[in-house]
């Protein structure tokens, strides 16, 4: 059977129906490859599904990613992306981490015209509940003034591919 779902930068994190990859051989990982290095080891138009968890803040130059990734996706497929948000201490945290992201990443720098943004939230710790309905509604008021008096944790952001 044919896998159309991939798993970009999976890790130990093995996603069942998916090709698994990642640039360390874990058990389960399908394919080695470092996503730093263009192109990926895949056809033009081949999948459907792009999974990438807590992988993208890693990378080089994600602007050159998310270019990759339009090519080896089909016409409406669905990129689901976990990235940490700016105001995350996870985001600066952790020493592999290059850069953090927000609301506003996806949908601008050249690459919205490649993909629409279906679904984007900034996810907040359950603390910090009694901010999270405001965080919804205005998401650029938060990032703009409250982002690092009640940070956030990580950015969910689900993307559909624009093809002709």
């Amino acid at each position: 059977m044919k896998k159309e779902k991939i798993n970009l930068g999976c890790g130990k994190e093995i996603k069942e129906g998916y090709i698994n990859l990642d640039f360390e051989e874990f058990d389960g990982v399908d394919v080695i490859h470092d996503l730093n290095i263009f192109p990926y080891p895949f056809k033009t138009n081949q999948f459907k599904e792009i999974l990438m968890d807590r992988s993208l803040e890693h990378l080089d130059n994600p602007y050159r990613v998310m270019k990759e990734i339009y090519r080896i996706a089909q016409k409406d497929a669905v990129i689901k992306i976990r990235v940490p948000h700016f105001s995350s201490i996870q985001c600066w945290g952790n020493l592999q981490h290059k850069r953090g992201f927000s609301v506003r990443t996806f949908n601008s720098g050249g690459i919205e015209k490649d993909f629409e943004v279906i679904y984007a939230e900034i996810e907040i710790p359950r603390i910090r509940f009694f901010i999270k309905p405001m965080v919804k509604m205005f998401p650029l008021f938060y990032e703009k003034n409250l982002a690092y008096i009640f940070p956030a944790t990580d950015l969910v952001v689900h993307l559909k591919v624009k093809k002709e």
